[in-house]
């Protein structure tokens, strides 16, 4: 080797930590189709998320007031089932009343004869036992008699003054009223009275 190729300088290496390739350069500084086909895809996904969030809360919605539709329909079908059977023989019985007010009549009569104790025992025997039968299908009488008058359950036949028993109040009672499981049956036939007469 000769002094002018050891004193000609050697060329430079380039390091790591050099400038970086024009191409490296270039990809940094364009797009990357890759990401956006991504960021893309999530927009998508998060959209459909969402729609398929308002489509189930729109089903759980219709789904609980459906339910609740059906448990009332429930309730009610119940609630009709249990009317018809309190109140299936409600014709039947109203028109079995009049038996006991004829067997009513026949007590009254009997009791004012003389020597008829015998009879009117044994009306009034099978008056109970009819009344009983009645009672076991929810069907009762209530007394109306010194009762305030009430339009709901009271049928006033007549006035009268009353010295004894206030204006309003039932002086007597012409035809006793009846219910069936609690519901009214038959209204009383009632006298009312006026109160004391004027004068």
């Amino acid at each position: 080797m000769t002094e002018h190729d050891r004193n000609e300088p050697e060329p430079s290496e380039v390091t790591a930590e050099g400038s970086p390739e024009p191409q490296a350069e270039a990809a940094e500084a364009g797009s990357d189709p890759q990401g956006e086909e991504l960021q893309a895809a999530k927009s998508a996904l998060e959209e459909e998320f969402d729609a398929l969030k308002r489509e189930r809360d729109e089903l759980k919605d219709r789904w609980m007031r459906s339910a609740a539709d059906f448990e009332n329909y429930k309730r009610r079908a119940a609630k009709e089932r249990e009317e018809v059977q309190k109140y299936a023989n409600e014709k039947l019985l109203r028109d079995l009343l009049p038996v006991i007010d004829d067997l009513d009549r026949a007590v009254q009569v009997v009791s004012e004869q003389a020597g008829s104790e015998q009879v009117r025992e044994g009306v009034e025997m099978v008056r109970k036992k009819f009344l009983a039968q009645l009672e076991k299908h929810g069907v009762v009488s209530f007394e109306s008699t010194g009762a305030t008058f009430d339009p709901n359950v009271h049928e006033a036949v007549q006035q009268a003054h009353s010295p004894d028993v206030p204006a309003g109040q039932v002086l007597s009672e012409l035809q006793r009223g009846f219910t069936i499981q609690g519901r009214l049956l038959r209204p009383a036939m009632v006298i009312v009275s006026l109160g004391p007469s004027e004068g």
